[in-house]
């Protein structure tokens, strides 16, 4: 995404996060989590550095000099997409590196949901992949095609998603 489209999504959504979790308690019966798109402040410059030495996609580089992080517990099964810091944590080891089995490619965890899936990133900035229940071994996810789905062909696509659904709950 442009900087300029960033920009755009991050006002949008970080508006919409606002609404949904306003309204939340009275359309579902319970008080919400915090729901928030949190702006980058800058205090990330040597994570993202470290995250471009270690090949992360420019795409996930660019979305961080905009957004800290995203935070949306309460929408669908929880959308969260982690910090820098967190990325470059599991880019060192703490996360799966690439996928192996019925797709051979390097990823960046980028995210996770509440149901335990993590989302990813592949190397080359292409496909997000919603990881769920597979082994990680030596830096490698494997699982079948049921346990590796696409849920976007880019990075662009999933961040629209999320606000095409944030939407639909604010106007429902």
């Amino acid at each position: 995404m442009e900087p300029e489209e960033l920009r755009v999504w991050l006002e949008r959504s970080s508006r919409l996060s606002a609404e949904f979790t306003r309204g939340f308690g009275a359309r579902f019966g319970y008080p919400p989590g915090e729901n928030r798109v949190f702006v980058a402040d800058g205090d990330d410059s040597g994570d993202l550095e470290e995250l471009a030495k270690l090949g992360a996609p420019a795409e996930l580089l660019d979305f961080f000099v905009h957004v800290r992080e995203v935070s949306l517990p309460d929408l669908g099964n929880g959308v969260f997409v982690h910090s820098a810091r967190h990325v470059l944590t599991g880019l060192l080891g703490a996360l799966p590196t690439r996928l192996a089995g019925v797709v051979e490619e390097r990823i960046t965890v980028f995210g996770s949901d509440g149901g335990g899936s993590l989302f990813a990133l592949s190397a080359g900035g292409g496909q997000v992949y919603r990881l769920r229940g597979g082994a990680f071994l030596d830096g490698a996810y494997e699982a079948g095609h049921q346990r590796t789905t696409v849920l976007a062909k880019d990075l662009r696509e999933f961040l629209d998603g999320t606000l095409r659904e944030l939407e639909r709950h604010v106007d429902a």
